[in-house]
This record gives C-alpha cells, sequence and structure tokens, in this order.
C-alpha cells in the first residue's frame, strides 16, 4: 500500500500497489513503481485498478530516475531515456551492467558494478565523459542522487562525493558519521541516512559534515526531502522534520557558474542556462540558452563568448542574437580572446573554434587527464590538468608544449586559472589547497601560497599586484602580493566565482551578483 501523508501527517490518499514492490516515484498525478526481476515498471493511478506497464523491455529494470520531463532506466546492459507519456526517447545497448542512474540538467549518469559512473546526453544517448571512483565498499551498496542541474551526489561508504555532472569531475569529498545507506539531496543540501536510524547532513557551501540526528531507534529504509521538510521512514513509521532543524534549506535562485567584466560590462551564466549582461549597473539583456552556462568572456568590442558543456555561443552587443557553434567533444574548460575560443575536453585535448566564422579550427593533444582550466597569455595557452597538479604552456600557433610546470602535487587537480594584464604572471589554483603563482615566459613557478580551501575562481586586479580567490566553501579571499604577501578574508559567504575588470565583482550561489568594497591599490 502506498500511503501520501499531509504536513500535519494524517493520509490524505491510498494507492494500492502490485505485490513486491520495492518503491515508487512521483510522475505527475501518478506513481512509477519499482519491482524486482520485472522486464517493465508498472505505472499506478489513483482511482485505476490496473496499472499499465512502462518502459517495456527485454530485461528487467534495476534502476530508474524521474526529472520534471524524462524518465531515466538503467537494466544491466542497457541504459534508456523515456518520456513522461512513454514514449522511448533513446536507448544506448552495451556498458555496464549498470546499478543506477541519475538525471541532472541535460546529463544522464549512470553507475555500473565497477564504479565508474558514465555520462549521457539527454538530448541523443551520446557518451560525454566518465569518472571512475574507487572504494573499500563494493558499488552496489553505493548511493546516487541529483543535486541540482549541474551536480550530482554519490556516497561510497562513510564518503560523500558532490560530482560535477558539466564537467565530469569530483568536486567534494566528504567524510560523514558511518557507511551511508540512503541518501538524498536538493540545493539547499545532502542528507545521508544510516543503518542505525540517524541522519545527517552534509553542508554544500562547506564541504563538510554537518548536523546530525537520531530519527529512528531501528534501521531507516528511506528518506526523502520536501522544500520545507524532511520525511523519514523506518518500518510503518513515518516522520517529518523540519529543514531548518538540520541547518538544511531549500533555494530558489541558481547559481552562478560563471562570470566575466570588462569595463562596465558586467556578464553571468546561471545553473539553468540564464545568461545575464549588466552594463552600468542594470541589466542590459537577459538570454535563456538551456544548458547551465560554464564560462563566459568579454571582449573589446563587448562582444561576449559563452559556452555549455556542448555549445559556444557568440553574441554582439545588444547582445539579442546567439550565434551558435556545436562542439566536438563535450567542454570541460574554456579560454577564448578576440578571435578564437580554445575548449578542453576530459580525453586531455584543446579544440580551438574561430568564434566569428563559427568554425573547427584545429585541435592540441596535450594530456592523458583530462583538461580542467584554461587561460589565455599573449602568443600561448596555458593549459591546468585535472588529475596531476601540472600546467602546461602552449605555443597556440605549433599546437606544441614549451614548457611543462609541476604547480601542485601529483594526485591533485588544477581547479582554475587566471593571468595578470600583461601575462606576466599566472595564478594557478588546486585541490592541493594552494595557489602557484607561475612564471608563463619561462615556465617556473615563482611562488606557492597555502590556502585555506579549494581554490574556486581567481581574477587579477588590473595592475597585477593583487588578485582576488573565491573557494570552495563560498568564502573569498583578497591575496596582496609582495615580499609579504598578505591573505585577507573579503566578508562574503555564497560566492562561486569572481571577474575584476573596472572592480570586483562576485557571482554568488543564490543566483545574485555582488560588487566588492575593495579600496584602490595604492600609487
Amino acid at each position: 500500500m502506498l500511503r501520501t501523508l499531509d504536513d500535519d501527517g494524517s493520509v490524505s490518499s491510498e494507492i494500492r500497489l502490485p505485490r513486491a514492490s520495492a518503491g515508487a516515484a512521483r510522475l505527475g498525478d501518478a506513481w512509477l513503481v519499482s519491482m524486482p526481476k520485472e522486464p517493465q515498471l508498472p505505472l499506478v493511478r489513483p482511482g485505476k485498478a490496473k496499472p499499465s506497464p512502462f518502459a517495456e523491455g527485454d530485461h528487467p529494470v534495476v534502476a530508474v530516475a524521474v526529472s520534471a520531463d524524462a524518465v531515466a532506466v538503467a537494466r544491466a546492459s542497457s541504459v534508456e531515456l523515456w518520456s513522461h507519456a512513454g514514449k522511448s526517447k533513446w536507448r544506448t545497448p552495451g556498458g555496464g551492467p549498470w546499478i543506477a542512474v541519475a538525471l541532472a540538467g541535460t546529463t544522464l549518469a549512470a553507475l555500473d558494478e565497477e564504479g565508474t559512473l558514465a555520462f549521457f546526453s539527454v538530448q541523443n544517448g551520446e557518451i560525454k565523459g566518465s569518472l571512475r571512483l574507487a572504494s573499500t565498499e563494493p558499488a552496489s551498496t553505493w548511493c546516487l542522487t541529483r543535486v541540482d542541474p549541474s551536480r550530482l551526489a554519490l556516497a561510497l561508504g562513510s564518503w560523500v562525493v558532490v560530482v560535477d555532472a558539466v564537467n565530469y569531475k569530483v568536486v567534494r569529498r566528504v567524510n560523514v558519521r558511518a557507511n551511508v545507506i540512503r541518501l538524498v539531496a536538493d540545493a539547499g543540501g545532502i542528507v545521508a541516512g544510516f543503518e542505525d536510524g540517524w541522519v545527517q547532513v552534509v553542508d554544500l557551501d562547506k564541504g563538510e559534515p554537518g548536523g546530525a540526528l537520531a530519527a529512528h531507534d531501528g534501521a531507516l529504509e528511506s528518506i526523502a526531502l520536501s522544500r520545507d521538510k524532511l520525511y523519514s521512514c523506518s518500518g510503518r513509521e513515518v516522520r517529518a522534520w523540519d529543514r531548518s532543524q538540520l541547518g538544511v534549506t531549500a533555494r530558489s535562485r541558481s547559481p552562478v557558474t560563471a562570470i566575466a567584466s570588462r569595463g562596465a560590462i558586467v556578464v553571468a551564466g546561471d545553473q539553468s542556462g540564464r545568461l545575464r549582461v549588466h552594463e552600468g549597473g542594470r541589466e542590459a539583456a537577459s538570454v535563456a540558452l538551456g544548458q547551465p552556462i560554464t564560462a563566459v568572456y568579454v571582449g573589446v568590442d563587448d562582444t561576449i563568448v559563452a559556452s555549455t558543456s556542448t555549445v559556444l555561443v557568440r553574441f554582439t552587443k545588444p547582445w539579442k542574437t546567439p550565434h551558435a557553434v556545436a562542439l566536438r567533444a563535450p567542454a570541460t574548460a574554456f579560454a577564448a580572446d578576440a578571435t578564437y575560443a580554445f575548449v578542453g575536453n576530459d580525453a586531455g585535448g584543446v579544440d580551438v573554434y574561430d568564434v566569428g566564422a563559427g568554425e573547427h579550427v584545429t585541435s592540441y593533444e596535450l594530456s592523458d587527464s583530462a583538461i580542467s582550466a584554461l587561460v589565455r597569455v599573449g602568443g600561448h595557452l596555458v593549459v591546468g590538468t585535472g588529475l596531476d597538479g601540472r600546467v602546461l604552456v602552449v605555443d597556440v600557433v605549433e599546437g606544441k608544449v614549451v614548457h611543462e610546470i609541476d604547480a601542485h602535487d601529483d594526485a591533485f587537480g588544477v581547479t582554475c586559472l587566471s593571468t595578470d594584464a600583461r601575462g606576466r604572471i599566472v595564478a594557478s589554483g588546486s585541490d592541493d589547497g594552494t595557489i602557484a603563482l607561475l612564471d608563463p615566459a619561462k615556465g617556473r613557478v615563482l611562488a606557492r601560497l597555502r590556502v585555506r580551501e579549494t581554490p574556486a575562481s581567481i581574477a587579477f586586479e588590473a595592475s597585477g599586484r593583487r588578485l582576488v580567490c573565491t573557494f570552495a566553501d563560498g568564502t573569498a579571499a583578497l591575496v596582496t602580493l609582495g615580499q609579504k604577501t598578505r591573505v585577507e578574508d573579503v566578508g562574503l559567504k555564497g560566492a562561486s566565482h569572481v571577474a575584476w575588470g573596472g572592480e570586483a565583482v562576485f557571482g554568488l550561489a543564490d543566483g545574485r551578483i555582488e560588487r566588492a568594497s575593495i579600496s584602490p591599490t595604492a600609487n
């Protein structure tokens, strides 16, 4: 029996489910029911005595995930996407065996029993990337769920990791109180459930374990989040908890995922795919691109280039009509100049596009690991890699690596890059908790700064004597370079990205754009 409850805990409706039902997911006014070893999902509607079959196939359904407009289905030997109306959109045979699926924005993520997370395009089922994860616990015990349109959460034993579903990489790792058996999430936070009946929050902003409470005396069977409450179930007992009790609150605005600034123009992109252009403090344009925006660039002629994981979009003032170029491979990093856009991919290559002509020009094969960050410096492209802490300096004409710099610890990746206005210094952030200052002309490390958290975004002041950095915990710092380098807190919370044109401008996790009151450099 499936019972739906009102906020006060009273039963509002009861629906009889097929015997041996293992779970149910809401689909409009109906419910999709999981049935062990069955090759379809019974669709149960209120008032209907007999369920109708959904996602019929030749092999048992092992996992299902529902989004606002699609249903992802995993069988041992295939991954499939279906419309809410029950029409098959695509099927990708092979791989696996698959054991879990999740939908995040334009990405379908599927987990196989070896611990590989594969990322498929929701549009056509094309595989876009993969991420191999390791744990002492078998993958069959892991939990996979969606956080928001660009992030997933995965529990591996007592570790909860947050995965960037756009760039296919782990962005946070948090160790919680015990092995996780249930996991739910939204943009406000992650909640892990445990076999002893406890639940614990994972703070997305700080990247650390939060409060925990004993939800039940017995084993926890399921948990769920609504906008205001956390629901937990053990046996026949269901309890509701105010989200504020756990320090996990729902968010309504879409976080800023990219920001750029030049003069009076500030451009911000967000997870919902909306590009906003501000000029002189007012919003001059707003365009929906339909996919999370991963990077933006503003040229000297006010031309804007934006990147999603699958497309480059170019706008000329007044920024009303987009000109799009389909990418050859999903983007993991981006840089641009007045003529060209450089797009990194997870195979270790960089594709070069003529943004004016809207066509691919050439490609560089540079690394065995994914390209995680790019910045344009004079006649060179500076490239950060995602796994081994290296920074490469590439001659853009020859397409050859002229310097290979060991900027960070081997086991850690480059998370962000920025250069001063004259291209003399490149700042490289890494998840080893450092910012490396590099000389791109000579290919050497000038200094390493130990910081409190993983740098997420870096921007230089025009003078090159100061830079601002946002961190993975949502804080930000001003770094003044010199014989005695100073690192000072900016006093922001929820900061995700930063640009520094005429002034330092921050994109925040709640969708706002905020200017920081940083005093000018003394002459």
